[in-house]
């Protein structure tokens, strides 16, 4: 029998407990049209003993191991090669799919054995402990987007703007940015040569979708609860990054050769750019490094780097632009004013706390709203 779908498991230093569960929830809806790849990137700890131990255990799990360590686009791409399935979907050693993943989408690969979607979208959600208790999978298809969808989808993935897909009927779970937020069709992935973006340590996604939504012809969406983001402190999102102004640069870089790739001289990207994906990264260098509650330099370092960095191009003109009502990106409103009036000890008082940063910000924002008559 035909290899159906292909789940590609990215694994470096995961933690046992997780893994485990990870690998256990997938193994117990492997069929014979599934199969589980689990590609290490040279981890340090005992990961790789984990995987070679389901692997040796089942026929259907496939452990691989990367001659070394090399980030996790080059174990995506690792995955694209070594898929056998029709269908591939890229998942992380710490989340969770959905006990109904394989089971939902086989039923759907049986019904529509001549569909041919490029993409297809799901929902996920986040969790910290437990996730959620599932309701049993009751769909049988999925919505087909219009026809402009990759485009809008491709650009959001670019600028990292959320308002491009609010007509397009997906829900506010959808994550279609990440990797993990779509299944792929593997002669799709390998007939535009599409890959992720070697050495670039963080939001690969990224780059990687604005190329493949532009390239798809037909995406549909599956409005169903497909995988469980786990929240963890450790996370790449979440832990400090002292390298963080070189990965946003290399970002940079790698998104600016797909817009002068595929949107040359289009104003409107420019202005998204500008207003969502630049200022992201302007939040999140605060967040992950300037102000991180782990940063271990003094407060004169950070604060002279603080000062050095909201007068470096593009992130100057991005923050002095900054314009809540015009991006809808109001819950910025409150670090973005502080950074353009250079007030590092007021950042540097609650970015590093997460509690009151996210109180703060929220009731600024609603303050903020409230101001400019937005509901």
């Amino acid at each position: 029998m035909s290899i159906q779908l292909s789940i590609g498991t990215a694994v470096y230093n995961v933690g046992e407990p997780f893994l485990r569960a990870h690998i256990e929830g997938v193994i117990r809806q492997l069929t014979d049209e599934t199969e589980m790849l689990l590609i290490d990137d040279c981890s340090t700890d005992n990961s790789g003993d984990v995987c070679r131990e389901y692997a040796e255990a089942d026929s259907r799990v496939r452990y691989i191991r990367m001659d070394h360590n090399s980030w996790l686009s080059s174990v995506r791409n690792r995955t694209i090669a070594e898929a056998r399935g029709k269908w591939i979907f890229f998942a992380d050693g710490d989340d969770l799919l959905s006990d109904n993943f394989t089971e939902a989408f086989l039923r759907f690969c049986h019904e529509h054995s001549d569909a041919d979607y490029d993409i297809i979208i799901h929902d996920r959600l986040k969790f910290t402990e437990q996730k959620e208790p599932e309701q049993p999978c009751t769909l049988t298809d999925v919505t087909e987007l219009p026809s402009d969808a990759g485009r809008k989808l491709s650009i959001s993935c670019l600028c990292l703007d959320p308002t491009l897909s609010q007509p397009l009927g997906l829900s506010s779970r959808a994550f279609y940015h990440a990797a993990w937020g779509a299944i792929y069709r593997k002669e799709f992935l390998v007939k535009n040569e599409l890959l992720f973006p070697v050495k670039q340590k963080k939001a690969q996604d990224s780059v990687f979708n604005t190329e493949a939504y532009y390239c798809a012809q037909k995406i549909a969406y599956f409005p169903y609860v497909m995988y469980y983001y786990r929240s963890n402190d450790q996370g790449i999102t979440r832990r400090y990054s002292a390298d963080y102004p070189q990965m946003a640069q290399s970002l940079i870089d790698h998104l600016l050769v797909c817009s002068e790739k595929y949107y040359p001289n289009d104003a409107d990207v420019e202005m998204r750019f500008q207003n969502h994906r630049l200022l992201s990264l302007v939040m999140d260098n605060m967040r992950l490094n300037l102000f991180h509650k782990d940063n271990p330099k003094s407060r004169e370092e950070r604060k002279q780097e603080f000062l050095t960095f909201v007068e470096t191009e593009p992130y100057k003109a991005a923050i002095a632009g900054f314009d809540p009502k015009a991006s809808g990106r109001w819950e910025w409103s409150l670090p973005i004013r502080l950074a353009q009036k250079k007030k590092f000890s007021a950042l540097d008082r609650f970015i590093g706390n997460t509690k009151a940063y996210g109180i703060l910000c929220g009731a600024y924002k609603r303050l903020q709203m409230l101001l400019n008559g937005v509901k």
